[in-house]
């Protein structure tokens, strides 16, 4: 720790410490900086001040850095302990670093941890947990729950928190990986059930029309099944924490044009509403398979995916966003239709109440973007049984 002096009188001098570290997420960073774990092992991020994205820790508090799937390259190490030596300075293995001599080899790499228990109504879904690895496999620090369903291998929810004071100085990265497959969560490529050309291919088979399967798969309208983010990376706040969001469990096919439209709103309007709440944790899922009438009129569940004979991957009729304030105990239920191609609106699985809600500020209404609606949590819980129970909460209307 860095060191001024104070001197009271001649003979007398103290050593006074500066309070605190201070870094710039801009300026005082790597291009791949390491993700930070304070004691308690919560990541520590930027705050929004005056337009700069500021970094800061109490002086003397212990930190940890770590590069997961990669090495500090200055050390030559995944993790390392640090303290806050006051000012810019970092205090390890008795020698003092400055934080951009710290940055990682290659950008901090999230993992899967497995089989970590069941969830859904009737324990139909496995959780698995997207996060990170802390001081090696031993200690895992979370970002993302998932509620997977290894029989229609489709995603029933995923499960994130909003952090309110961080989310407006967050990381903006034009750069977006790719999808992440990830061994024994699907029996199908999922690099095709995502291509275009699948996708018209798959809508000439199940409508039995090449013409009708043009217009229900036209690119120039947005009208494909986009990877639908549950968890968007945009809810996160560090390039690590964004990225971690790119694996095909945490999405669900979703027409563009709704991915594009209501459902994008619904997370702009989410994170507004967690800068002026706080924290949010957010619940995200798919419900019921997409109908659509193919060639003679009947009706046709749309999956993408055939694996020995059985479907798998369905686009769901709906998908769903539990917000809730549990500082507050406060929730709302928000379900968007997955259908474009709707001429009337559809039936609605709960009374909607967005009427009530002063921050939803989009078009409900537009069936082409997504047809929305706003519920009680309890209310679409007895439609969607796996919805969580979040027991008494009342309505989060502002």
């Amino acid at each position: 720790m860095v060191p001024y002096s104070l001197c009271i009188a001649v003979l007398f001098c103290t050593l006074a410490w500066a309070d605190e570290c201070a870094w710039d997420r801009d300026v005082d960073f790597s291009e791949n900086p390491p993700i930070i774990f304070d004691e308690s092992f919560e990541i520590v991020r930027p705050v929004l001040e005056d337009n700069y994205r500021m970094v800061r820790v109490t002086a003397g508090s212990k930190l940890i850095l770590d590069c997961p799937g990669t090495n500090i390259t200055s050390l030559a190490v995944t993790t390392v302990e640090a303290t806050c030596d006051g000012g810019r300075n970092l205090w390890i293995d008795d020698k003092t670093w400055e934080m951009k001599d710290l940055g990682c080899t290659a950008e901090a790499a999230a993992t899967i941890r497995r089989n970590t228990g069941s969830c859904g109504s009737e324990d139909i879904g496995v959780i698995h947990i997207i996060g990170f690895e802390i001081l090696g496999p031993e200690s895992f620090y979370e970002l993302i729950r998932v509620c997977f369903d290894p029989t229609s291998e489709t995603t029933l929810y995923s499960q994130n928190v909003i952090k309110g004071r961080n989310i407006a100085a967050k990381d903006v990265d034009p750069n977006r990986p790719d999808f992440k497959t990830s061994s024994g969560f699907f029996t199908v490529s999922m690099s095709s059930v995502y291509s275009q050309n699948s996708q018209l291919n798959l809508m000439t088979e199940l409508l039995g029309d090449s013409d009708l399967a043009s217009q229900t798969i036209n690119v120039s309208k947005e009208f494909y099944f986009a990877k639908g983010h549950l968890a968007p990376d945009a809810d996160f706040v560090t390039v690590p924490e964004q990225d971690a969001t790119y694996f095909y469990i945490n999405a669900v096919p979703q027409w563009q044009a709704f991915n594009n439209g209501n459902w994008k709103y619904l997370e702009y309007a989410t994170r507004d509403l967690a800068e002026s709440h706080g924290d949010l944790t957010i619940f995200s899922g798919g419900w019921g398979v997409l109908q659509l009438n193919d060639i003679n009129n009947n009706i046709v569940e749309i999956y993408l995916g055939l694996s020995e004979d059985q479907k798998v991957v369905p686009a769901p009729a709906v998908t769903w966003k539990v917000i809730h304030d549990e500082a507050r105990q406060q929730a709302v239920a928000v379900v968007g239709v997955n259908n474009p191609h709707l001429t009337t609106a559809p039936t609605r699985l709960c009374d909607d109440l967005c009427d009530r809600l002063t921050w939803i500020n989009f078009d409900i209404s537009d069936l082409v973007h997504g047809f929305t609606y706003c519920c009680t949590v309890d209310d679409l819980r007895q439609a969607v049984p796996h919805v969580p129970d979040l027991g008494d909460v009342e309505l989060l209307t502002e």
